[in-house]
């Protein structure tokens, strides 16, 4: 049976390219897995084949039920299948809990905006990357390290506002009025997800609950918003959701020179056709745009930076699923999904090629200001997956699949003239490179993921991937292990060890010639953990991990120097440099957790966590990187009132941000930014530490429910430290006064905020 049910799923087809744009298609075997393409990095990238990326396992938001047959419990989490059971037996799953978050949790909490991303930063282990961005920095991880599914499918970026090479972004493209829930996955994840160093992000939309036309709107301060969910017969239902910002009518600087505008359109559906066929589609799209203007002539300096920088773009992605039951004990998914991502920079040095006594200040105010930078990149990413599942009874089931995808990659950038490095001494050192690569690529991978229970307490899980990069002609076999004991009904053990591979970004790995030679970037996880206690009404938890990275992108020009503490603020200078895969890195930590409620009135949840996040370069010596936050405190909850008001807080309390500083003299004497590379995130700013408040007024209106909600951001309005910034002398005679310290200023995230709208029910 295992034999006949491997022939089924266990079929490839990868692709060779060359540099060019020429695609081969091979057919492939499964015995074609040990066959390994040849690396050759030579001044380009080698003809290469792509394996598989198997696809995590599928997630409607339903359960699909199998004919009556009580051997197979259930199968997993986001692809859930039950059969009709004999009493209360469950098959439990080895690896770690997702932590979970649902739709009526998020909208209310104070200081969210209503945004799922930076409600996930408030669970164990995660923080943000500042005010301005709804990034996730999971376990010391880089933004770049994380997974987002939609219903399954595999969203690139989910977020308005995003750079490339990075996956975090103003705010994201899904309202949370189309969410049912979210679960967020931060170690020890098993196989039959697509490969990421950090974290899985699984996003559920909702579905039709049989309750009719579903529809809500919303206007607050930041935008508007809609969404209708509606039955399509007995069979299916379909689900619309749009969004458009308006803060730019408000407000023409929210801080970082400037004001986002975006808008997004969310469709997903379902359809039924018999009890054995379940078809599911997403299109998610967004646009957005940001203008990043200079601050104004402040004394003698120019505030925060003199980069003046023009962003546009747009990204969407559109899929369809079908979910077969292909006997009482067994069910495949097979999954097609296209990705697009183009983005439009544009950026200017107003202070370019001015030394001391130049220019006036009136001079500078007149002169043109000089093109540096100008990208125009597209990325196209189109997969087909497959994954089958099939289990005996309540001790042992068997999940596997395998995909192919075919990446297209379409860049013009140019940095023609440049700008004095602020990485080097030497004032004619530039980051000047240009690159204009167009290709075809892909990869391809396959998994199997086998779980048993030797006792109805214990549970075992093992398994691995092999898959393969057709950029750099790489291939990777990444093993897991799980385990869980029930100790009590209420107590409970687990652990899990895992390693993970994934390429570093794309733009990155094309910038420069040597770097087409860079490697999978390599993370092996540790993970022990406890339920210390785990009720209807309280769950207390415990968990300890270790993240071992390598082959870890690095300069190779300065040693102390990796992607994982480069200064990475928006609106500064684009810096693309030569790297080499000999970096290595270090994320260690112990999480505490506790999430209950008392009645249906009071909820709340706290978090405590002690971590460390070091990376090494060339030199072999581990540095803070940019993501180390030692100390990480967050609490949140709701209080409801019999009298439908609704009162909701957040607070998080973090270690200063790590930061390099200036090389002050140098800087001043050449009348630009210097980094001191000799103390890379060597020095740390103050605390953070923030305070949300937000209160909720339910009304019916014609039978309808109207809520009114107005809210106070960072309520102590204390001065959450961003970052420091130089700020150029455009005089001789004006030349913050000899003192090279007072030409760098302090920046500080959001003041205190208000925050308010109306979300309308219908």
């Amino acid at each position: 049976m295992l034999r006949r049910a491997a022939a089924h799923f266990l079929r490839h087809w990868p692709f060779a390219h060359g540099w060019g744009s020429t695609v081969l298609i091979r057919k492939f075997s499964v015995l074609g897995l040990a066959l390994f393409p040849v690396l050759c990095c030579g001044q380009s990238l080698s003809t290469g084949f792509v394996t598989l990326a198997a696809s995590a396992p599928e997630a409607p938001a339903t359960e699909a039920k199998l004919p009556s047959d009580p051997a197979l419990p259930f199968v997993r989490t986001t692809v859930k299948v039950t059969a009709e059971q004999q009493g209360d037996l469950t098959l439990e799953w080895a690896e770690p809990a997702p932590f979970h978050a649902r739709a009526e949790d998020i909208l209310p909490s104070a200081g969210t905006y209503g945004d799922f991303s930076r409600y996930l930063q408030t669970f164990p282990g995660v923080v943000g990357n500042g005010d301005y961005s709804d990034d996730l920095i999971v376990r010391g991880g880089n933004p770049i390290e994380n997974l987002y599914l939609v219903d399954g499918f595999e969203v690139p970026n989910i977020n308005q506002i995003s750079i490339e090479g990075t996956s975090g972004g103003i705010s994201s493209m899904i309202d949370t009025a189309a969410i049912e829930g979210v679960d967020l996955y931060t170690g020890g994840y098993d196989a039959g997800f697509d490969e990421r160093l950090s974290s899985v992000v699984d996003i559920r939309t909702r579905r039709d609950d049989d309750a009719g036309r579903h529809g809500e709107y919303e206007m607050g301060y930041i935008g508007a918003g809609a969404m209708v969910l509606r039955p399509l017969g007995r069979h299916g239902s379909i689900l619309g959701a749009a969004h458009q910002s308006f803060l730019n009518l408000i407000d023409h600087n929210i801080g970082l020179g400037g004001t986002p505008i975006y808008n997004n359109m969310l469709w997903t559906g379902q359809f039924n056709p018999g009890a054995s066929d379940d078809f599911n589609f997403l299109s998610l799209s967004g646009y957005d745009s940001i203008h990043l203007q200079p601050g104004s002539i402040d004394h003698d300096c120019i505030s925060t930076n003199q980069i003046f920088m023009q962003y546009s773009g747009w990204r969407t992605t559109n899929g369809l699923r079908w979910r077969h039951v292909v006997s009482p004990r067994s069910f495949a998914v097979t999954a097609v999904t296209d990705s697009e991502d183009q983005e439009n920079i544009q950026q200017q040095n107003t202070l370019f090629d001015t030394g001391p006594g130049a220019i006036s200040p009136a001079q500078a105010l007149a002169t043109p200001s000089v093109p540096v930078y100008s990208q125009a990149s597209h990325d196209g990413h189109t997969s087909v997956k497959y994954d089958y599942t099939f289990g005996t009874d309540k001790h042992w089931f068997l999940m596997a699949g395998t995909s192919a995808s075919l990446n297209r990659v379409d860049y013009a950038i140019a940095q023609l003239h440049g700008d004095q490095s602020p990485l080097n001494l030497n004032p004619a050192a530039t980051d000047a490179t240009s690159f204009s690569p167009d290709f075809l690529s892909g990869e391809t991978g396959s998994y199997a993921e086998f779980t048993f229970h030797p006792i109805s307490r214990w549970s075992i899980s093992g398994g691995g991937r092999l898959q393969t990069f057709a950029l750099g002609g790489h291939w990777t076999a990444t093993p897991r292990l799980n385990t869980a004991f029930r100790i009590s009904q209420h107590t409970g053990l687990h652990a899990a060890f895992g390693d993970y591979a994934q390429m570093p970004p794309t733009v990155d790995v094309v910038s420069w010639p040597q770097n087409h030679c860079l490697r999978p970037i390599r993370v092996r996880h540790i993970v022990a953990g406890a339920d210390l206690y785990s009720g209807a009404s309280l769950r207390i938890a415990l968990e300890a991990y270790a993240k071992n990275y390598r082959d870890y992108p690095v300069s190779s020009e300065y040693p102390s120097l990796s992607l994982a503490n480069m200064v990475d603020d928006l609106g500064q200078p684009m810096l693309w440099i030569p790297l080499v895969s000999q970096g290595t890195g270090l994320a260690r930590g112990i999480e505490l957790s506790a999430t209950g409620h008392i009645g249906r009135r009071l909820t709340g949840v706290a978090n405590l966590a002690w971590a460390r996040s070091d990376y090494a370069g060339t030199d072999g010596v581990l540095r803070p990187g940019n993501f180390d936050y030692p100390i990480v405190f967050n609490t949140s909850g709701t209080y409801r009132t019999p009298r439908r008001y609704e009162f909701s807080w957040k607070y998080t309390y973090t270690s200063g941000k790590p930061y390099t500083p200036y090389l002050l003299q140098p800087s001043m004497e050449q009348n630009r930014p210097i980094y001191n590379l000799a103390e890379i995130n060597g020095v740390r700013g103050p605390v953070y530490s923030r305070l949300d408040y937000e209160m909720d007024r339910s009304f019916t209106l014609r039978g309808r429910r109207l809520v009114a909600y107005v809210g106070l951001d960072n309520a102590t309005n204390h001065k959450n430290f961003l970052g420091y910034f130089w700020m150029a002398r455009i005089d001789a005679y004006w030349s913050c006064g000899n003192n090279p310290a007072n030409c760098v200023t302090k920046v500080d995230s959001f003041s205190r905020y208000p925050d308010g709208g109306v979300r309308y029910t219908f």
